[in-house]
């Protein structure tokens, strides 16, 4: 299996094994993909019963697949993919935010239906970014989907965003949010460049895969 390493600010690094909670078939003596493993790690910041609001993007998609049975979980999301992959399950409840469909995406943007992010409460939201640095927080390739994301960081509380290797450091065009506003970032990156240590202290927790 593969490690997990989790480092929160001001502590000593300490590592456990991550479960496999991954439904996607894979061949054997593959190595996991990154959004498996990050999907994997963020299964243990679900609560048992509550509510999550899972972003668009594959690791979300990945962490839907994953979702444990058996809990009392209701699902709120703007991912048109999201939603597919959970409308079958019995024991999740599937809330899905209105809106126009983002080509290419696969997301819902510019709107809302009986209740839209801002009216939201949540236990935890699994945001997904473009880019995460330290100069610009989190930041995403489409101005539209910037604001849903934004409203999505407020409604929680707790935030964890899924991160792989690629984004840390990187910068997109549109900010949505500050690495203050992230309790915890899962990457598979080891952040061991000078933009990845930064983004590393600039969260409170960081758990790498």
């Amino acid at each position: 299996m593969p490690g997990r390493t989790s480092v929160a600010a001001g502590s000593a690094i300490d590592t456990d094994c991550a479960a496999d909670g991954s439904s996607a078939p894979r061949t054997a003596g593959a190595a996991p993909a990154a959004e498996e493993l990050i999907a994997a790690a963020a299964l243990d910041e679900l609560p048992f019963r509550g509510t999550v609001l899972l972003d668009a993007g594959p690791v979300a998609e990945e962490l839907a697949r994953s979702l444990p049975a058996g809990g009392d979980l209701t699902v709120i999301t703007n991912s048109m993919p999201v939603a597919m992959a959970l409308i079958v399950r019995e024991d999740v409840t599937v809330l899905l935010i209105g809106g126009r469909i983002q080509s290419g995406a696969g997301a819902t943007v510019g709107g809302h239906g009986t209740a839209g992010p801002e009216d939201l409460q949540v236990d935890v939201a699994f945001i997904t970014a473009d880019g995460v640095s330290a100069e610009r927080g989190l930041t995403t390739r489409a101005p539209v989907e910037s604001a849903a994301k934004r409203m999505m960081l407020r409604a929680a509380d707790r935030v964890v965003v899924l991160a792989p290797s690629e984004r840390i450091g990187h910068v997109e065009l549109a900010r949505f949010g500050a690495l203050a506003e992230v309790d915890c970032l899962i990457t598979d990156s080891p952040c061991d460049t000078p933009a990845g240590r930064r983004v590393g202290v600039g969260v409170q927790r960081l758990t790498r895969v």
